[in-house]
């Protein structure tokens, strides 16, 4: 049988939010193994949270079904503490030293780059260096299992988005405008910039470069898929679309919750969209300038949370520890803030329901997914 390489996965950023992604791919692979296609897991591209699940999965491409058993139990249960060190005393020293280097007119050269930031999350490091195993990874693509593994993340030096990637040897780095594919031995490191949140989580060193999130300046997410090849791409967001209208029923103060929360939400969430529309554009005026020539278009099915995170987390403040709930609720209410809730609110209950509408969303795609899977 032919093994084909043109399927990708692509995942995108969103902090807690990864645990949708978590139940979608578990659904997904329930669908391949119905259809005994398992392409889609051959080609995998993560960014931020979405790094975590793809090198998760990369790491286990030999066993998918535990792997993807296993991922959502990760996700389900996480607790804060799982990810940030959270006493009063860490988090208060971290925002004593930030503030104080603000007040003295930038962030002193005194202060180390894993002190730029709110929290400590070595707690991540460790729990993802005992779930992911790394040193698989090769395997699986001296095996054939596996075609290639892209995570991206920022470097702060330059601010150019950088891609690292594993796979077939066939596939070569490449320059664009302020992004890079670069050829490396993905390890903790990688994922752990490629998820670092600006102000929240600390630059990541990586080599001799400190890096951050992936979705900083990401103008093309598709470019990493389009790169080693793909063709038709499954991507999973995290972020429900609307169609918002301006009534009175929706005002919401600008406090710096709101401000800081819609600034977030742009940031990350909206270059897939946008790229996701560029591609098909681009598949219109291929048809359109050679109706009768077949090119070798994108096929794109995107899946999206049917119900907003933010609405999810909005409900769930008191799952923060005590000292972060104090700092986020001093920027304002609840609704104002649900936005950076949607990211750092790790507790169960807020997560696992997150998996479930996951699994969920991607389920009620069911006849679109066989269809793109058998074509």
């Amino acid at each position: 049988m032919t093994v084909r390489n043109d399927f990708c996965v692509v995942l995108s950023g969103g902090g807690a939010r990864g645990a949708y992604q978590a139940g979608a791919l578990r659904a997904l692979y329930e669908l391949c193994r119905e259809t005994r296609n398992f392409a889609p897991f051959r080609n995998l591209v993560g960014v931020s949270a979405g790094a975590i699940n793809a090198a998760y999965l990369a790491a286990e491409a030999d066993n998918l079904d535990r792997a993807t058993e296993k991922m959502c139990g990760m996700w389900r249960t996480l607790t804060t503490d799982d990810v940030f060190a959270t006493d009063s005393l860490t988090v208060s020293m971290t925002a004593f030293r930030m503030l104080r280097a603000i007040s003295l007119g930038g962030f002193s050269d005194k202060l180390r780059p894993t002190q730029s930031a709110l929290l400590n999350v070595e707690p991540l490091r460790d729990l993802l260096a005992e779930n992911i195993h790394f040193g698989q990874i090769p395997e699986h693509i001296r095996a054939g299992r596996l075609n290639s593994l892209c995570i991206t993340a920022l470097d702060y030096s330059t601010a150019v988005g950088v891609t690292f990637f594993m796979g077939s040897p066939h596939l070569q780095e490449w320059r664009r405008v302020h992004r890079v594919g670069l050829r490396q031995d993905i390890g903790i490191d990688h994922v752990m910039g490629s998820a670092a949140i600006p102000l929240f989580f600390p630059p990541w060193k990586i080599g001799d470069r400190y890096f951050g999130d992936g979705v900083l300046r990401n103008t093309a997410p598709l470019s990493p898929a389009r790169r080693i090849g793909a063709s038709k791409l499954l991507v999973i967001g995290v972020r429900k679309s609307k169609d918002e209208k301006m009534t009175a029923d929706n005002i919401i103060k600008p406090t710096l919750g709101r401000v800081l929360s819609v600034v977030i939400n742009a940031i990350f969430m909206d270059a897939i969209e946008v790229d996701i529309e560029r591609v098909r554009i681009i598949n219109e005026n291929l048809k359109m300038a050679s109706p009768t020539e077949t090119f070798r278009q994108m096929e794109i099915l995107h899946v999206q949370p049917s119900q907003a995170p933010s609405d999810l987390a909005e409900a769930r403040i008191e799952g923060l520890p005590p000292m972060l709930r104090f700092l986020i609720s001093s920027l304002g209410s609840p609704r104002e803030s649900a936005e950076i809730l949607s990211y750092l609110t790790f507790d169960p209950i807020y997560l696992n329901a997150l998996v479930d509408l996951g699994y969920y969303d991607l389920m009620k795609q069911k006849e679109n997914l066989i269809q793109f899977l058998r074509d």
